[in-house]
């Protein structure tokens, strides 16, 4: 089974955080990781949020963006399509507790039978509420 990386999870792995060593840790050892193209924008408007609250600099936005785009060249991606759109809607109606993000981030594993790596805990909760299999790290 393929594990979907949330935008959490690519942020960790390219920009030092708390979370990196655990992160670096595991997708050293994952076997088939995938990512969406949302993630990739959510990505690069999370160093925008960092820079603007600076705890990263230009530079290092720079340099992150760079390595992530070498990485994620080789990724498999998810598409999103309307069906996404429309399952996100009814994930933040039903449960209430998702932002629009994460409820994408969701209804693309929900969609596809993935499973999802995290560090977020409310979207690790809606996961598994929706049969979700999460991985936290």
């Amino acid at each position: 089974m393929a594990i979907y990386l949330d935008t959490s999870v690519l942020v960790s792995a390219f920009v030092e955080d708390d979370h990196s060593d655990a992160v670096a840790a595991f997708l050293a050892d994952a076997p088939d990781v995938i990512i969406s193209r949302w993630a990739e924008a959510e990505f690069s408007s999370a160093l925008g949020v960092r820079c603007r609250a600076r705890t990263l600099d230009d530079g290092q936005k720079r340099e992150a963006e760079t390595i992530f785009d070498g990485w994620q060249s080789g990724q498999t991606r998810l598409r999103v399509d309307d069906h996404d759109l429309i399952l996100c809607r009814r994930l933040i109606r039903e449960g209430g507790q998702l932002r629009t993000p994460d409820a994408l981030h969701l209804a693309l594993v929900v969609r596809h039978g993935h499973a999802l790596a995290t560090l977020d805990q409310q979207l690790a909760r809606a996961a598994r509420s929706s049969g979700v299999m999460v991985i936290d790290l």
